[in-house]
């Protein structure tokens, strides 16, 4: 049970730094490549969360809580939707490649049972 904990954690952990929420315009709702969700703000700042959503004139069409739901556009303030950022997923990648370094220099330099163990230059003659 903790093992699946753990690995829901790690995949949300993932998905979130990844990925960021961007507004769009209504034609960014539009085939080939519309977004899965939609968050829609109103003008009293409460937001709505619109699975499938697109757009049929001037109304945007989707599901919440999988019941149909019909919004006006002229009703919605802001549009946003989740999309893949590189920057956050090269950043995971360049901070977890940091990190395993230090983790190995570490293992290498400080822990006794390393052949390296307090030699910072390698010329302990180990070989």
């Amino acid at each position: 049970m903790r093992s699946r904990f753990a690995v829901a954690v790690t995949w949300l952990l993932l998905i979130e730094a990844c990925t960021t929420i961007r507004p769009i315009e209504p034609a960014d709702l539009s085939p080939p490549h519309p977004p899965a969700r939609v968050w829609v703000t109103y003008a009293n700042d409460s937001t709505v969360v619109l699975d499938s959503a697109r757009v049929n004139g001037d109304t945007l069409v989707g599901t919440v809580g999988g019941k149909p739901e019909r919004i006006l556009l002229s009703q919605a303030t802001t549009l946003r939707a989740r999309e893949l950022s590189g920057d956050r997923t090269a950043g995971l990648v360049w901070g977890w490649t940091g990190a395993m370094t230090l983790l190995v220099v570490h293992f290498f330099t400080f822990t006794s049972t390393s052949p390296y163990h307090g030699c910072w230059d390698l010329s302990c003659g180990v070989w």
